[in-house]
């Protein structure tokens, strides 16, 4: 939805600033068509509540988004050591942080061999 189709079904001319977050709430709510959006969003665009709860979910989307990132990066680390130290333990560490799929394309993309226990995955997952 552009800045015009919102303010032409609102009748609210937010500022670009205020768009870009509207813009961002009605791509995050996939259920909801552009009127359905608009008709609430009209009934609820003064709300201080929502709008706080809003501000918290995104500082906890950020929260969140940075610890799926130290996540990945421990978990390359890991497999990393693993392969150094042919030491299953810290693979299998790894698969508890980020699961057997991300851990196999991740060694993939590393460039280091597949262990069997990949390889089965692999070949499970292809069919």
């Amino acid at each position: 939805m552009t800045l015009q189709e919102f303010s032409e079904r609102t009748r609210l001319t937010p500022t670009s600033e205020e768009y870009n977050l509207i813009e961002e709430m009605y791509l995050k709510a996939d259920n909801m068509d552009k009127d359905e959006f608009c008709n609430d969003f009209k009934k609820h665009s003064q709300s201080t509540i929502l709008a706080t709860f809003y501000k918290k979910a995104l500082h906890f989307k950020a929260e969140c988004d940075n610890i799926r990132k130290q996540q990945l990066e421990t978990a390359e680390l890991l497999i990393g050591k693993a392969h150094a130290h042919n030491d299953t333990d810290l693979r299998n560490h790894a698969l508890k942080l980020i699961g057997e799929k991300q851990v196999v394309l991740m060694i993939l993309n590393l460039g280091l061999p597949l262990w069997d226990e990949d390889k089965e995955y692999i070949k499970t997952n292809i069919r």
